[in-house]
């Protein structure tokens, strides 16, 4: 992990790392041991000199060292040696998957065996085997096969239909293939880049709390990540209802009892009328002891009955939701993977209702202006609008993890400071009219509509 991306407190260094401090060590060392001061010019002072870029080397190649021994900086196959310790390994990816239709011109008069594993290409590059054994049944035209990526990856992701259409394995009569459905599934996994080691450094964090059976929320994060390598952040969360019930109101109070009521979501309403009640201008609330407490004035100073409607939380009922890299929403594939990894007899407390559900997909426009000088506009322009720019990097971030809120000053940032890259610039002044800051409940995600309007001016910067 790098300095840039440690969210998890001060940064640690182990040992000196500042060329400054090693060269006014090394210097007063050749001093000491030479018994005089060591001018500019002396020969000395100069193979000191000399040595001062290899001991900057040393220094900064031993903290890295000892910095690896501590999880939040540790990578690659030290991380891996840190997770065995709680028994946490690096997922695998998985492999795409697709349809394919074998096919004959002319129907023959017996069974043609395709067996498993048969592969095919769209491209010499990348290959397919089929999952199974087919028959192409005696007088039919074609059969249809469910078909796997020989490697995992998302390279293997994309493929339209009608693109795969190359037998390698070449089987007797057939003489066509061609894929029905588009390639998709596939996964990295965890590789050995910064962001495979951070998703595992993520659940080797999270791991001492997958040991308790008592039905911690973090524990039921732990094992919905585990359930498959796609799966790049899950919450856990208790279900609610909301209820409905009409009160009496006794001498300006009303009262309703029960725990795990959520007060906020309190709607106060005098029976039979549709206008709600302002709380602190027509209604006080109290929730104590399991007891709410509702205390009349104001416009409901004198209502006899009201109605109202209020949330609570079901006690045992646990909710996972899990999101995919890029955002993307679980299918019911996905969704039955993490259940069977939450719902299992030694996880789940054994008084749990667990379900699995996607997440609310919440959706915003960009709608922007920005203003370049005429000497860097070409470049800003690449650098906002382009693949990779701010729009592609700000929609990315938007949707790295559920519960994000929707945050126009993160577009702004991005345009504005472009920190991606070294030598990158940016705009110096932008407009953005959409997104609006919009609040994200933990159950939702916020994805880019598509919809985007953007615009730029060349002007002279007043500086």
């Amino acid at each position: 992990m790098s300095d840039e991306t440690n969210t998890y407190g001060d940064d640690i260094h182990l040992t000196t790392t500042d060329a400054t401090t090693i060269y006014n060590t090394l210097i007063a060392a050749l001093e000491k041991g030479a018994g005089e001061p060591l001018y500019p010019g002396d020969e000395r002072r100069i193979f000191g000199e000399g040595l001062v870029a290899v001991f900057v080397a040393l220094y900064n190649s031993l903290d890295d060292t000892g910095r690896q021994t501590l999880l939040r900086y540790a990578r690659g196959e030290v991380l891996d040696a840190i997770g065995e310790r709680l028994d946490v390994h690096r997922l695998e990816g998985s492999p795409a998957k697709t349809t394919m239709r074998f096919s004959v011109s002319t129907p023959q008069p017996n069974n043609i065996i395709i067996p498993k594993w048969t592969k095919v290409t769209p491209d010499s590059d990348h290959y397919f085997a089929t999952d199974e054994i087919a028959v192409l049944q005696a007088g039919a035209y074609s059969v249809e096969i469910p078909t796997s990526a020989v490697s995992n990856g998302t390279e293997y992701n994309g493929y339209a239909p009608g693109t795969i259409t190359t037998l390698v394995d070449l089987i007797p009569y057939i003489e066509s293939v061609t894929n029905i459905t588009a390639t998709a599934g596939g996964d990295d996994g965890e590789p050995y880049t910064e962001e495979g080691d951070n998703r595992l450094r993520e659940r080797i964090r999270l791991a001492p709390a997958s040991r308790s059976t008592a039905g911690p929320e973090q524990a039921y994060i732990y094992w919905a990540m585990t359930a498959d390598s796609s799966i790049i952040d899950a919450r856990a969360v208790s279900e609610t209802e909301t209820i409905s019930r009409t009160l009496t109101v006794y001498d300006g109070h009303a009262f309703i009892g029960g725990g795990r009521l959520l007060p906020d979501t309190l709607i106060v309403k005098e029976h039979g009328e549709s206008t709600a009640g302002v709380e602190d201008t027509d209604y006080t609330v109290d929730y104590t002891d399991d007891l709410l407490t509702i205390e009349l004035k104001g416009a409901l100073a004198d209502a006899t009955s009201l109605d109202i409607t209020i949330t609570h939380t079901l006690e045992g009922c646990v909710k996972i939701v899990p999101l995919l890299e890029g955002g993307a929403v679980p299918d019911e594939s996905i969704l039955e993977k993490v259940l069977e990894a939450c719902n299992a007899s030694d996880i789940r407390p054994l008084t749990d209702v667990v379900t699995a559900v996607a997440p609310e997909v919440i959706t915003y426009d960009i709608e922007i202006v920005y203003y370049t000088t005429p000497e860097t506009e070409a470049e800003v322009i690449a650098n906002v609008e382009g693949t990779g720019g701010a729009i592609d990097r700000y929609n990315e971030w938007q949707v790295g993890a559920l519960g994000r809120d929707i945050n126009p000053d993160q577009l702004r940032k991005r345009i504005l400071c472009p920190s991606w890259g070294e030598n990158l610039t940016g705009a110096f002044r932008v407009d953005v009219t959409k997104p609006v800051y919009t609040p994200v409940s933990d159950t939702q995600v916020a994805k880019f509509s598509g919809h985007l309007t953007v615009s730029h001016k060349a002007e002279s910067e007043v500086v």
